[in-house]
């Protein structure tokens, strides 16, 4: 299928990164705790400077561009890029879903522990709760009153969250304890699959980048937090249309920048694991629903992505067969490896035929009132 419309150029990607931007400081800014509350601001700003950082030195990596600056604007011109792209087509939109869920205040490298094992940093740790952490109301009203309504119609993203969060809801609840908590930020979730040992290979560069392709263990981990827990994935070597360099909405599991056939898509699902594609099958059920049957009434290509989605998780069954089949003749180490990959895989399809038969739901209901 065509997976443009899940896709970001990279001025709009750059959109997408100063909108987080501007989220994470109106954050810090409203942040009111009465004992305290000095050194909980002084730390949000410690890691706003901190992904900045990560951000910018990605940036031409992640993009494909060896040559691209990301660059922070203030508010107008922001503003003025943000009309220059039309704002009334589907990309802000996605951008606005991507920004939605955007929890800062993840972690953002990993140490070594007595033990000599790497583990998240505890840098950030006081920030990572609903008392001082982020306040997920207050960023959504944030977004509500940052645009021009005439982008979107007054409650938008209101809309979008109440969708989110039933879908999310739905996945955790049957997927018993995939996810204890609604709140629990994206970015947080990102380094506990990180650091589960799955990021390597190929996979792993297609998702944050050719510029990452050297690394590996703590310092790939640190350079791609950022990346993941902003919500894009590098478009890759998808030849998208428009000059497309980021993927968007959940465009992921549909195969859009991790490669292309059995091997990539097993990969990919093993990288995200449980948590990950829960999250990022919530993501791409909001665009179906709300973007693409709400807001555009486009049935057809609903339609083409539910039928990508069911191909997807056909292809990791497959590589499930072959991984298996591997397994059952490598030696130990190995072999303890692909089990550890195949349990990942399997927890990830797992989650992804509840988004199908959901997704499916959506798109008949749609269909329904519409005839």
């Amino acid at each position: 299928m065509n997976c443009e419309k899940f896709g970001l150029t990279l001025e709009q990607t750059e959109i997408l990164y100063n909108v987080e931007l501007f989220k994470a400081i109106n954050d810090a800014s409203k942040t009111v705790i009465p004992v305290g509350g000095d050194h909980i601001v002084r730390l949000k700003n410690d890691w706003i400077t901190e992904w900045k950082e990560y951000m910018e030195k990605g940036f031409p990596g992640f993009t494909g561009e060896p040559d691209a600056v990301l660059h922070w604007y203030g508010k107008t011109e922001l503003l003025q890029r943000i009309v220059a792209n039309n704002p009334d087509q589907i990309w802000f939109r996605m951008v606005l879903l991507e920004a939605m869920i955007f929890e800062p205040y993840f972690t953002l490298s990993l140490v070594e522990d007595k033990k000599g094992n790497e583990v998240p940093s505890k840098k950030y740790w006081e920030l990572q709760n609903p008392v001082s952490g982020y306040n997920k109301s207050v960023g959504d009203r944030f977004l509500e009153d940052f645009f021009d309504t005439e982008y979107y119609q007054t409650g938008y993203i209101r809309r979008l969250r109440r969708c989110y969060d039933k879908v999310l809801r739905e996945l955790t609840e049957v997927q018993k304890n995939a996810l204890k908590m609604l709140a629990i930020a994206a970015g947080v979730t990102v380094a506990a699959v990180l650091t589960a040992g799955m990021l390597a290979g190929p996979i792993a560069v297609a998702l944050v980048g050719s510029n990452f392709a050297g690394l590996s263990g703590a310092a790939l981990t640190s350079a791609c937090l950022a990346y993941l827990g902003g919500g894009a994935v590098a478009a890759g070597g998808m030849g998208m249309l428009g000059g497309a360099v980021a993927i968007v909405g959940g465009g992921a599991l549909l195969g859009a920048g991790v490669g292309t056939g059995i091997g990539g898509a097993v990969g990919a699902a093993s990288l995200m694991g449980k948590k990950g594609t829960i999250l990022q099958s919530a993501k791409l059920m909001v665009a179906v629903r709300e973007i693409f049957l709400n807001d555009e009434h486009d049935i057809e290509y609903s339609n083409a992505v539910y039928e990508q989605y069911v191909r997807k998780i056909a292809d990791i069954e497959k590589g499930l067969v072959e991984l298996k089949l591997k397994e059952s003749t490598a030696e130990q180490e190995e072999k303890n490896k692909l089990s550890q990959e195949i349990k990942s895989a399997e927890e990830s399809v797992k989650a992804m035929k509840i988004a199908m038969k959901s997704m499916n739901r959506f798109i008949s209901s749609f269909r329904t009132g519409e005839e």
